[in-house]
């Protein structure tokens, strides 16, 4: 991908995949929901091993030997085709939705989800 992209910041931009249209407020709403659901999904599946189900106090450190290495967040990314209607744009773009979801397991900072567009042609926005 390009460096150049487009936070999708506006809940009221549409984004196209292949099958499915959706507003980014929704998208986003559904990439987190979808999230929780798969972890508790599998840490019920482990259950007698772990005992604490958030994904902070399961990845909130390491240990090295005797040392603890602690994160400050963890992130996952997914990458994905679509287009995208921007509210202020002209017509549809086609180009990639890039997904970052940011844990921070150690903080009292809210966990978040970023969309970012990535033009496969330059958008003049206004």
């Amino acid at each position: 991908m390009k460096n150049k992209f487009i936070p999708l910041d506006c809940g009221d931009d549409v984004i196209l995949f292949e099958n499915n249209t959706y507003k980014v407020s929704k998208l986003r709403e559904l990439v987190i929901r979808q999230f929780i659901k798969k972890w508790h999904q599998k840490i019920s599946t482990y259950t007698t091993q772990i005992n604490n189900d958030s994904v902070g106090s399961l990845f909130g450190s390491i240990s090295a030997g005797d040392e603890s290495i602690p994160f400050s967040e963890i992130k996952l990314n997914a990458v994905k085709d679509c287009q995208v209607l921007k509210i202020d744009g002209k017509g549809w773009h086609k180009g990639k939705l890039e997904i970052k979801i940011i844990i921070y397991p150690n903080s009292h900072k809210s966990n978040n989800v970023c969309l970012e567009f990535h033009p496969d042609e330059p958008i003049e926005i206004k």
